[in-house]
């Protein structure tokens, strides 16, 4: 090895400094300082095979390298100290060196003959296309969810806006939670039976005669209840919840809803704190 070879080294180090810096502020994973170095020596052997002799010194060049760019330029110490450092430098130079002897020095020409790679070209085609179609699949069902998400939301506002306008003389607590809760029960409830089913629903229960739920909030009843009298008589079960438990936050959501299985609370609550959103605003 002579004086040439390994001045061309140590210059070759500096681009692979460069692309450890940059790998490493966008996803600092030790993986890749472990294989980065190898693969950028596996490389420039093929691309420069006058330096192919020794070349595994291209990674411990760039450790010392590294490690004073590191303390004398930018003054960071703890991505050099320390017992991890040391272990993660020797193994990535035990990989580099592994690669040396075992591959780059045991051929002539790093770079494969050309029909030796067809079947690997062939799957790293393939793989490719497979990660355009999931990468693509993915972007749409997140766009889908997003899109749906936006809908929802402006539907909840604008069934806000419309049963404010209906039943703002029944809803009138002095507890704004109280207040934005009864319309976000309102608008949960509706979803799930709008009026027209509502109506077929309590003719059939008074024909038969039998316990049904009755009213926009749904609320379980022999007799026939309209909309109003449900919102009273759930505004006056919230009323006393919160008198007696002195709750806030969270838990007095939760407390407040406690006819409502778990799922049903969480997406009241959701419509609650897009309404308390869209009142902010």
């Amino acid at each position: 090895m002579n004086l040439f070879t390994l001045v061309l080294q140590i210059l070759l180090t500096i681009p692979l400094t460069i692309i450890l810096n940059y790998i490493n502020k966008k996803d600092n994973k030790v993986i890749n300082r472990l294989l980065i170095p190898t693969f950028y020596i596996v490389l420039v052997a093929a691309l420069l095979p006058i330096v192919k002799e020794n070349i595994f010194l291209i990674v411990i060049f760039e450790i010392f390298v590294r490690n004073f760019y590191i303390t004398n330029v930018v003054n960071v110490e703890k991505q050099n100290s320390g017992i991890g450092f040391i272990i993660e430098s020797i193994l990535s130079v035990a990989i580099s060196l592994f690669a040396y002897n075992y591959f780059i020095s045991q051929v002539d020409t790093v770079v494969p003959a050309p029909e030796s790679i067809k079947p690997f070209l062939w799957f790293l085609l393939i793989l490719y296309v497979t990660y355009l179609y999931n990468a693509s699949t993915k972007e749409r069902k997140e766009q889908t969810a997003i899109k749906t998400k936006k809908r929802r939301k402006e539907q909840t506002i604008m069934q806000y806006a419309k049963f404010k306008n209906q039943y703002y003389q029944n809803v009138k607590s002095r507890n704004d939670v109280i207040n934005n809760l009864a319309y976000s029960i309102m608008i949960f409830e509706d979803s799930r039976k709008p009026k027209v089913n509502r109506k077929v629903t309590e003719y059939i229960g008074a024909i038969a005669k039998t316990e049904r739920k009755q009213g926009i909030m749904q609320v379980t009843s022999y007799n026939h209840i309209t909309d109003e009298e449900s919102i009273k008589i759930v505004m006056d079960e919230m009323e006393a919840i919160n008198k007696k438990e002195k709750l806030k936050g969270r838990e007095q959501l939760e407390q407040l809803l406690s006819r409502y299985n778990p799922d049903e609370k969480a997406e009241i609550i959701e419509i609650y704190n897009q309404i308390t959103e869209f009142l902010k605003k």
